[in-house]
């Protein structure tokens, strides 16, 4: 069973790979098709591709898979040999069939008992493939001086990609290479990436030759291209490469000129290994966490010795051992450090990998609206923890749905607008900090911000005659229930929105703000830690309770005296550098018992976006390092409570949650003060 379960992970890790290949050269494919430009060697390989995922998924039982990638790899091949042409909606049906194999490797994922059906779309395959056969041309090549030896060597798809280069009247060469036999197929592989660039590799064949050496290779391509033989020699920059066009009326032979001495053997050649070319290892995400917890106990380890070490030089111990403990205590936290971060640096990957599946959303949700929308990315090596990218694809998934169905207009609005009918959405991620900012950015109609009013008034979302700012009116759009559309549709008006967004991204302790500009378009900007497995907090108390509160949200602290607080509308603020700060006291918050009056206390400035707030302790105590342990699901969604961690006290400590009590005081269940 252990076996199995291995196995199918291992399985879904290679076929996760699989379909974001397919999925990009899909993309490429939809391009040239565009542009008149169909790359046979695009169709190749997802003709391969699909055959590779065939091959795993049959070999471990999901017949599911290997049947429906059979039916794909079937239409894969007549578009390759030419039998079937290749259009707008076989590129569409093939998109489909992406996003049901998704759906079809999450079921097994999730060992789901409802089967997902392809029924249909395999009969929508049969249906193109009947429709678009065309009987195979005579096996002769008249226009050629080709032998009858070298046509019966031709694949059936190698006979058809020269009919198609003959047909767009592209040269057409034989190239003899002599290789040698320690190297060539390193040699071979850099020859037709080099040749690739200006033409197309039809076939190629190895030969034998009685005048070559006994430590050579021969291998003849036959090649298409518009170039001349000439440049082909000079892309090639080789001395052992012969070129002849093998057009009827065009024989002529090229021969590069043979340098003065004979080409030197490379000082290390190849020898003959059965070690992999790849240097990496897929590791279960589960083992990393493992290895996350026992480093977290090992912190609390280290803390415990760091603080005895403290306790004894404090107490003014000068012995030997007092002074070798401090510094192995020292030693050990260096090596402590580098361990931690280069485990977290193996849990990191690049968000490029959810920018697939958002090409593909944006692809099928544009044609769904009837609006024509580009989506650019920036930033795709950007790194996040692998939880944090799996955890923020949907969030980001309903941005981008939102900023088509809501943001980019229909193409007649964009024309009376003066815009192009193309609505465009740019995806970009980069680093800030310690953090990792995600931005959406769309050009269409921006918030209109006296609508989200009405529809927030006609809901009972905010009194009718109050009045608010921007800042304020955008903060709605993430209201629980709120939604600007009265009619449902599948992409919106279900009352499912942006509250969904902003409570997942806060989950991940991250934060989510908008900027918007009415007729040019609107910002989501997504801010999340790099990593959820060990962060950096202060640690606080609060009377003789202790706290951490996560670095991460944290933009400064500030000593402050009772006398510097002042009131507005009967709520406590405290004015740093000209700007107003709404204080949350966190005793008061919890509805803690307080011994005495606060003559002196401390201000952590929490930054939300554009806002600021500050939450009110009596200590500082100091800067650790943590790893957030859950309370549980009684004690989880408990506002203000992030989780519990250890601090090396043998004894648990909370961890607050700035962005949750800031939510609860901004939406006034309960007073800040």
């Amino acid at each position: 069973m252990k076996d199995k379960e291995s196995a199918k992970k291992e399985f879904l890790s290679e076929a996760e790979e699989l379909l974001e290949e397919l999925t990009t050269g899909l993309q490429q494919l939809e391009e040239s098709l565009k542009n008149n430009k169909i790359r046979p060697d695009l169709i190749n390989k997802l003709f391969r591709e699909f055959h590779s995922l065939k091959g795993i998924s049959g070999m471990l039982g999901f017949d599911g898979i290997s049947n429906f990638t059979h039916e794909l790899e079937n239409m894969l091949d007549h578009l390759r040999l030419g039998k079937m042409e290749l259009r707008e909606k076989t590129v569409d049906l093939l998109f489909q069939a992406i996003d049901l194999l998704n759906k079809m490797l999450a079921a097994i994922k999730e060992n789901s008992k409802e089967k997902v059906d392809p029924s249909s779309l395999v009969r929508t395959i049969g249906q193109m493939m009947a429709a678009g056969v065309t009987a195979p041309e005579a096996g002769a090549f008249p226009e050629l001086n080709l032998d009858e030896q070298t046509i019966l060597s031709f694949t059936e798809y190698e006979e058809h990609r020269l009919r198609e280069n003959i047909r767009n009247r592209q040269h057409i060469y034989s190239i003899r290479l002599l290789l040698n036999n320690s190297t060539f197929d390193r040699e071979l592989r850099e020859i037709n990436d080099r040749l690739s660039r200006h033409g197309e590799i039809i076939s190629t064949l190895p030969y034998f030759d009685v005048a070559a050496g006994p430590d050579t290779m021969l291998f003849r391509l036959i090649y298409g291209s518009e170039q001349s033989p000439e440049a082909l020699l000079q892309h090639l920059n080789r001395a052992d490469v012969e070129i002849s066009n093998i057009g009827k009326g065009r024989e002529r032979q090229i021969v590069p000129p043979q340098p003065g001495e004979e080409l030197k053997e490379q000082e290390t050649a190849a020898e003959d290994t059965l070690r992999s070319i790849s240097n990496t290892v897929r590791v279960d995400i589960q083992k990393l966490d493992d290895v996350i917890n026992v480093i977290g106990e090992l912190v609390i380890s280290k803390t415990m010795i760091s603080n005895l070490s403290r306790e004894l030089m404090a107490a003014g111990s000068t012995s030997r051992y007092g002074v070798a403990l401090s510094r192995a205590a020292a030693e050990l936290e260096k090596k402590l450090n580098d361990l931690q971060h280069r485990v977290i640096e193996t849990r990191l990957v690049p968000v490029g990998q959810l920018y697939h599946r958002l090409a593909r959303m944006v692809r099928k949700i544009s044609r769904e609206t009837g609006k024509t929308v580009q989506i650019e990315f920036f930033g795709e090596g950007t790194e996040l923890d692998k939880i944090m990218i799996e955890q923020i694809s949907d969030p980001l998934m309903h941005v981008v749905r939102n900023a088509i169905d809501h943001g980019i207009e229909s193409k007649e609005e964009r024309r009376r607008a003066g815009k192009p009918e193309q609505g465009l959405i740019k995806v970009s991620a980069f680093q800030r900090g310690n953090n990792v900012v995600i931005q959406v950015q769309d050009d269409g109609r921006g918030i209109q911000v006296y609508r989200v009013q009405e529809h927030a008034r006609r809901r009972g979302l905010i009194p009718k005659d109050r009045v608010l700012d921007q800042t304020e009116t955008l903060e709605i759009i993430f209201a629980p229930g709120f939604s600007s559309t009265d009619k449902v549709t599948e992409l919106s008006g279900r009352g499912v929105g942006l509250d969904v967004v902003k409570r997942n991204i806060a989950e991940l302790k991250g934060s989510i703000s908008v900027f918007t500009e009415e007729n040019r378009g609107s910002v989501f900007e997504i801010t999340l830690p790099i990593t959820l497995a060990i962060i950096q907090a202060l640690i606080v108390r609060i009377g003789q309770v202790k706290y951490a509160v996560p670095l991460s949200s944290v933009a400064e602290t500030v000593r402050i005296f009772s006398r510097d607080i002042q009131t507005v509308d009967r709520k406590e603020v405290y004015y740093l550098r000209n700007r107003t700060i709404p204080l949350i006291l966190v005793d008061q918050f919890f509805d803690l018992p307080r011994n005495g009056s606060r003559q002196k206390a401390f201000v952590i400035v929490i930054q939300m976006a554009e806002q600021f707030f500050g939450l009110v302790v009596d200590e500082l105590v100091g800067q650790q390092e943590i790893i957030i342990k859950s309370m549980g699901d009684k004690l989880k969604n408990v506002p203000g409570i992030a989780g519990a961690t250890e601090i090396g006290e043998r004894k648990p400590i909370l961890v607050l949650d700035a962005e949750s009590m800031i939510e609860e005081v901004t939406h006034g269940k309960i007073r800040g003060l």
